[in-house]
């Protein structure tokens, strides 16, 4: 049920219907510059009002993980969008991110803090998306650098007053001014939502696990959050000055903080919005590794790159059913298909104990 269960996510993807969808990004040496990691995607490339927000992922398709404790935020630097670390620091090779990509431009805003709209550690966001909900719609946000340039190193969460949302810095730091986000609203077609609250029942350590149908069994699944203070009462507001990130734990997806010396507190709240992870013909592996499969769309022979080499690929229908495997030692693999009906299949290949997976359509 699992397996079946993952495939109909990305079948969903597949089939060519405009909606929301989640790029997983790690960093590798052909990304890094200094402070920041260089994306690569159709959607976003040469595109700078690309409607978009990330959270840290430690292990995305259930891949060796990467810790990850710094404050980043979004900055597009023509043409390709960036994720970039607010104190400088260099980039971690091998950390990921979801990033989370709106079919509809109009599901995030872009919140700029200015003098008339920020006081101390708060400031109010006033968008018509938002304003008057409550409860109202689920959020997530990052920083982003453009709109004036500023830095800004806060961990910070979201929470409703007096008809208006607003974001909040954990650490209680001001908030700079000119400080920008971009503010994911709800997420659109193809989207789901879960609210999650940390408790005794499902903390461990570091981290709250969630239960989800969602999300359970399913190491493919991706999704964004933030925290959102005060929800269900005055037992949830609390106060969370931590990086935090995704990662799944063999059975559930969790939430965690990237510092392992911090304990997970209880009554934390979480809007999580969830969808579909989109995986290209390129991909990267969070060993560094990178793969490369053509034609796309393919008739009978299928080729398969890696820059390193390919220990294993299976190939499965819809169902998930497995239709081919062979094991490889090569760099370079050709695969005869010609077999195969037509249709959507999933091609996961294994470099170094890591699998990916890449849509392939069979004409």
């Amino acid at each position: 049920m699992k397996t079946l269960f993952t495939f109909l996510l990305i079948l969903i993807a597949a089939i060519g219907l405009a909606q929301d969808k989640v790029y997983v990004h790690t960093v590798t040496p052909a990304n890094i510059d200094g402070h920041i990691t260089i994306i690569d995607h159709p959607d976003l490339n040469g595109n700078p009002n690309a409607p978009i927000v990330y959270v840290n992922n430690f292990n995305p398709n259930g891949s060796s993980g990467v810790y990850n404790d710094n404050v980043s935020g979004l900055w597009y630097n023509a043409p390709n969008w960036t994720i970039y670390n607010e104190d400088l620091s260099a980039m971690i090779e091998g950390a990921s991110f979801n990033i989370y990509i709106a079919d509809d431009p109009n599901d995030v805003f872009t919140h700029i803090a200015t003098a008339a709209n920020s006081s101390g550690h708060v400031t109010t966001m006033d968008n018509s998306l938002v304003n008057g909900l409550e409860p109202g719609p689920f959020l997530a946000m990052s920083h982003y650098y453009n709109p004036n340039s500023i830095y800004n190193t806060g961990n910070y969460g979201q929470y409703y007053f007096d008809n208006f949302r607003r974001l909040y810095d954990e650490g209680f730091t001001s908030v700079p001014e000119g400080a920008a986000f971009k503010v994911l609203v709800n997420g659109g077609t193809g989207s789901s939502r879960v609210e999650h609250i940390s408790s005794a029942a499902n903390i461990v350590n570091n981290w709250t696990v969630i239960d989800a149908t969602e999300l359970n069994g399913n190491p493919n699944a991706t999704f964004v959050m933030s925290h959102y203070w005060g929800v269900g009462g005055a037992s949830t507001e609390v106060y969370l000055d931590q990086v935090l990130g995704v990662w799944y734990n063999g059975t559930n997806w969790a939430i965690y903080i990237e510092d392992t010396g911090v304990d997970f507190p209880e009554n934390v709240a979480f809007d999580i919005i969830v969808a579909p992870q989109d995986i290209l013909n390129t991909s990267e592996f969070s060993n560094g590794a990178s793969i490369n499969m053509f034609p796309n769309p393919a008739n009978n022979n299928l080729t398969i790159s890696a820059t390193q080499p390919i220990e294993k690929i299976n190939i499965f229908n819809i169902l998930g059913q497995e239709v081919l495997s062979l094991i490889g030692n090569n760099i370079f693999e050709n695969i005869n298909i010609s077999n195969l009906q037509t249709g959507t299949y999933f091609v996961k290949v294994e470099i170094d104990n890591i699998t990916q997976t890449l849509k392939l359509i069979k004409q």
